[in-house]
């Protein structure tokens, strides 16, 4: 894993882990020695109990994120509702779950995804409570616009609006991503546009939170001038 970090981190832009789908999101801190005797147990070829494989994953979980802080990268992790079909495991997905880590590591950027629909509430408190903590509601928009357009209206009136991240398509084809913006776009309007026919925000406020949740926060967490400067310079170096 050092060594991975060591090859790659300059050039990316945070870590992503999608450890959700395989497993619970519930972590527990593990000693060297309990997982180094499940690993001695994985290399000569044993089956692995449930049990035994939580503890290899927390362990090796917890040694990426001391390495996304050593290298400066925030550590995005999928919550909630799954991709796909007849997968999901609904109780292992809550943000929730996550709480200790984020006490274990409060010098660490998290970036819980996809607002942990359908434990969108949970989130909010999360966020609230933890400085290491932003949301970003990728995909969310497109999982369910009308629960995600209540979620930010009750960030903007719970939580600092400096801590949201408002769109991301999370999909592989460019094309799908410029259709889940103009799916973003209509939904975040409305949700705006109520809080100023409601006399809660003005509509010079609406905007700043615009320009913050699509911009400016990303801006403030992401080291992108620091990740460009570092793909020219070996651009540079090979040529």
């Amino acid at each position: 894993m050092s060594a991975i970090f060591d090859t790659y981190a300059d050039c990316a832009i945070a870590v992503k882990s999608l450890h959700a789908y395989q497993r619970t999101l519930i972590w527990e801190e593990r000693s060297d020695e309990d997982a180094a005797k499940v690993l001695e147990k994985k290399i000569a070829g044993t089956a692995l109990s449930e049990d035994e494989m939580l503890c290899l994953g927390d362990w090796a979980f917890a040694r990426g994120v001391e390495l996304s802080i050593k290298h400066n990268l925030p550590f995005k992790i999928h919550t909630g509702h799954y991709s796909g079909n007849n997968h999901l495991q609904i109780k292992r997905v809550r943000a929730g779950h996550l709480c200790p880590l984020l006490m274990a590591y409060p010098e660490a950027r998290f970036i819980l995804m996809h607002i942990s629909y359908p434990y969108d509430d949970e989130i909010l408190s999360i966020a609230k409570h933890f400085p290491n903590v932003w949301v970003d509601m990728c995909w969310a928009w497109s999982i369910n616009p009308q629960v995600s357009a209540q979620f930010l209206r009750s960030f903007i009136h719970s939580v600092p609006i400096n801590k949201l991240f408002g769109f991301g398509g999370d999909v592989f084809d460019p094309f799908t991503s410029v259709a889940f913006s103009h799916q973003t776009r209509k939904w975040l309007n409305w949700a705006l546009q109520q809080e100023v026919d409601e006399n809660l925000l003005t509509e010079t406020e609406a905007i700043h939170i615009v320009q913050r949740i699509l911009q400016d926060n990303q801006k403030h967490c992401f080291d992108l001038e620091g990740t460009r400067t570092a793909i020219q310079t070996k651009l540079n170096n090979a040529n």
